[in-house]
């Protein structure tokens, strides 16, 4: 949208400040830019909430749908097409469409720039020109309708502290307990340099020599004996908060839905886990001896004020500003330190997925691109480190000028006293040696402040991932008509292989169509299913809901008759397994990748899978045998048997269910003829996504569909009869 003239005639400057709200993912910025506005009004909601109300998907979240979650809210939300004229006269403030694929909130003018709230960046101003080329004309406006409600509380930082520490009350009060005790050897020092000058110095009272340095020795002591004892307890604190956030952490990652992990980098997400020990020794360690400086602080205050009041006005003065300044930068640090988060987690992440793709990147020649690709991200976290660091050079070198400027202040007026009688010079270097007592915890608050501001952005980090809903499925124990049934993995209830799809509807954003909708389908024990369609068809979809990675929205899925939420999920891991077209093997033999780590599969059930994947035999050949070493990936093994691994995996504990998903998609024919007739063998149920006639010719059934919908179904036969889907599929993979 060019505008030839800026700033734009009889503009009025205006403003309106809103929080921070900073997106986790590239696509969140639409969901946290309606958390922004709605803060603004008085709405606090999560973003973690926001995404599921938006309906965040991988392709991020269109204005249509923040529209509709703002009115959910209570908001008048509307869309509009504005010149850049008019959008200035709007009420602020407002949603903006960036660069045509970005979402940001306008908090308002100036005759030479626009301020912003950019859930990517955080506050920033860009001037008229950027605007105007980078605003698309689209502004989502919202204002507090009869229906909204104020509420919601913001995440605080104490209350995410005091949760992590809620178990570990003893230990904390017995490490304050011995901090309060080193304060007495640390106020004894000040008096005992009092008593050398002003009575063994000056009064030249020889006797008390002996008894003072007696003194010293055994407050040294006693101040060793102390902090000893404080740092061990405040090391097993550490120890035990790193396993415990670290354990809680990973276990609810693992817990969370597949959902989860569908925007966002596996570097990102493992780099989260880090965070947990950096924030259990903070807890410990500095935040421990802190609050015991402030403690400290204040006895130190009380005695100064008995020597002198002028000299601690002077000494509270600076102290002051030391923590006015800390306190005028900490919002901004905070966003900062989220950035710089942010940025080094993607710059992981790149890292990662670059090395897992690391065939296609060597076989296409994107060495370079990957590389540039890297550089710009790091590029982009060390602008953010930068930018920080100058925030954390202030802060780090102002206790150092202020607590110089104190020393000089209360030297000079503290010599002037000295000199009209009021004040001894033992008092004076008493006061003194108070002083620095007294802005060695004020100095070390404002550094843990800091210290803390790098922490809000961390914990934010990890709460994103701990206010994710865990997924349904993973529930131990169920209940059947109102009595609780426990079923565990020995149980003698296995099943048959009957599957039930009843009225399915399900789709990957709540607030778009269904991709299937009220679809119903039933396996019978033993009977072979082929899925077929086109991309996007839903086949894929309904084999991953089969197996419990997606949710229905409506509907039931049962097997043997009974619903998949009363059966436990031990039954289900046991007798249903799925084979996916993505191969998955780690660093570890053979036998660790078939049984996983699972050392009671009996050995003849693990010869018996390999024989039915037709994968025995190579196993067989290779230097080891099943002991033999695969590094990460299988790479040291051929793609075709990295699938027949896959299959034996799922084969290994004799299930009664099984969904394949392309899984024979880089074998010949006749290695899978022999798998095929190997499957029927064994009499489970198999449902088979594919497109290649080999694999679904010999099904039962085929299923046809298109848009998520069954259009046609029948035997191979029958459907190259009828014609229609079905033959335009064959007729197309056969091209």
């Amino acid at each position: 949208m060019p505008h030839s003239q800026f700033p734009i005639p009889k503009l009025k400057p205006n403003r309106v400040r809103t929080s921070t709200l900073l997106q986790m993912e590239a696509v969140e910025c639409g969901a946290a830019a309606l958390g922004i506005i709605l803060s603004y009004y008085g709405r606090i909601v999560p973003l973690a909430k926001l995404r599921e109300d938006c309906g965040v998907s991988r392709d991020g979240s269109k204005a249509f749908n923040i529209l509709k979650a703002a009115k959910n809210y209570g908001l008048n939300a509307k869309g509009l097409k504005l010149s850049l004229e008019k959008v200035t006269t709007t009420r602020l403030p407002y949603i903006a469409f960036w660069n045509f694929n970005h979402f940001l909130v306008v908090e308002g003018y100036s005759k030479k720039c626009v301020y912003l709230n950019d859930p990517a960046n955080g506050h920033r101003t860009v001037s008229w020109e950027e605007f105007d080329r980078a605003y698309t004309g689209v502004a989502l406006v919202m204002e507090p309708g009869a229906d909204f409600r104020k509420g919601g509380t913001k995440n605080h930082i104490v209350s995410a502290l005091t949760t992590r520490l809620q178990n570990s009350q003893s230990t904390i009060l017995f490490c304050l307990l011995a901090g309060l005790l080193l304060t007495l050897p640390r106020l004894a020092v000040p008096a005992f340099a009092q008593v050398f000058i002003d009575e063994i110095l000056v009064q030249d009272r020889q006797q008390w020599l002996r008894p003072l340095l007696l003194g010293m020795v055994m407050t040294a002591l006693l101040r060793a004996f102390l902090a000893r004892l404080r740092l061990t307890y405040l090391r097993r604190l550490m120890v035990k908060l790193s396993v415990s956030m670290s354990g809680q952490f990973l276990w609810h990652i693992l817990r969370l839905p597949i959902g989860f992990y569908a925007q966002r980098f596996a570097g990102e997400i493992s780099s989260r886990m880090q965070i947990n020990d950096k924030v259990a020794e903070i807890l410990s360690g500095r935040l421990a001896t802190t609050v015991i400086d402030a403690v400290m602080m204040v006895f130190y205050l009380l005695i100064m004020i008995q020597y002198d009041q002028l000299l601690s006005a002077i000494a509270v003065y600076f102290a002051a500003i030391n923590i006015l300044a800390l306190l005028f930068l900490s919002q901004t640090r905070v966003d900062a330190n989220m950035r710089l988060a942010q940025e080094y987690g993607k710059v992981a992440g790149v890292a990662v997925s670059g090395i897992q793709t690391i065939e296609t990147v060597k076989a296409s020649g994107l060495e370079s691109d990957l590389f540039a690709r890297f550089a710009g991200y790091y590029a982009k976290a060390l602008n953010a480190e930068q930018k920080l660091g100058l925030q954390t050079q202030i802060i780090a070198t102002l206790p150092t000028i202020l607590t110089a400027l104190t020393t000089a202040f209360i030297l000079l007026v503290g010599g002037l006293q000295v000199m009209d009688g009021s004040l001894s010079i033992g008092m004076l270097v008493a006061y003194q040696s108070l002083t620095q007592s007294f802005l060695e915890p004020v100095n070390s608050l404002v550094n843990f402040g800091s210290t803390l501001q790098d922490l809000e952005a961390d914990l934010n980090r990890l709460d994103d991932v701990l206010q994710n809903s865990v997924d349904s499925e993973v529930e131990e124990k169920q209940e059947v008509g109102g009595v609780r049934r426990e079923i565990t993995s020995s149980s003698p209830w296995q099943l048959h292989g009957h599957v039930e799809l009843r009225n399915i509807t399900f789709g990957y954003s709540r607030v778009e169509p269904p991709l299937i909708d009220n679809l119903s389908l039933i396996v019978k024990p033993g009977q072979r299913i082929a899925l077929v369609g086109g991309s996007g068809s839903g086949k894929s979809t309904i084999a991953k809901l089969i197996c419990g990675l997606y949710q229905p929205w409506d509907g039931e899925i049962c097997f043997d008759g009974v619903g998949r939420s009363q059966i436990k999920r031990s039954v289900l891991a046991n007798c249903l397994a799925m084979v996916e077209q993505d191969i998955f093997l780690f660093a570890g033999t053979v036998r660790e990748n078939i049984t996983l780590w699972d050392f009671t599969v009996p050995e003849a059930d693990l010869v018996q899978a390999c024989q039915d994947a037709a994968i025995h035999d190579a196993i067989a050949s290779m230097p080891g045998k099943y002991d033999f070493e695969l590094i990460e990936g299988g790479m040291n093994i051929s793609g075709g048997q990295r699938q027949r691994l896959e299959i034996a995996r799922a084969l290994v504990r004799n299930p009664s269910v099984l969904v394949l998903d392309e899984a024979t998609s880089a074998l010949d024919a006749q290695t899978e003829l022999t798998i095929n007739r190997n499957l029927q063998q064994r009499g489970c149920s198999c449902i088979v996504v594919a497109h290649r006639l080999s694999t679904i010719r010999y099904c039962d059934e085929i299923i046809v569909l298109e848009q998520g919908k069954i259009v046609q179904r029948g035997t191979h036969e029958e459907l190259w009869q009828q014609g229609g889907t079905y033959v335009r599929l064959l007729q197309a993979t056969q091209i």
